[in-house]
């Protein structure tokens, strides 16, 4: 298995992305293939909360992920969304809170 693509904890709100792999250990792959992620599923960003922790959707179904399962999901952007990142109609500055490290996001 090839591991390529970006970690899920680094991708935006609202942003569709396509799992390419999971590295992690037998018990992080089962847990996750139990709620549908796996390699080839297309996850959307529905919400993040600080440093990693993220709440996704994927297949109708909502679910919470902490920093350190973010980390171990490697995504590439989904080919059906092409480039939505210039799609913001947000006004004004965006929003960022610290975390408890005191690292933007």
């Amino acid at each position: 298995m090839s591991l390529e693509g970006l970690p899920l904890a680094l991708t935006s709100i609202g942003e569709q992305v396509e799992v390419t792999a999971i590295a992690g250990g037998r018990a992080v792959q089962k847990r996750l293939g139990d709620l549908g992620v796996m390699a080839g599923k297309t996850l959307r960003v529905v919400q993040k909360a600080g440093c990693g922790r993220m709440v996704v959707a994927v297949d109708g179904a909502r679910f919470a992920l902490g920093e350190g399962v973010a980390q171990k999901i490697l995504v590439t952007p989904s080919r059906e969304q092409g480039d939505a990142r210039n799609d913001c109609k947000a006004q004004g500055p965006c929003r960022r809170r610290p975390c408890r490290r005191g690292w933007f996001r």
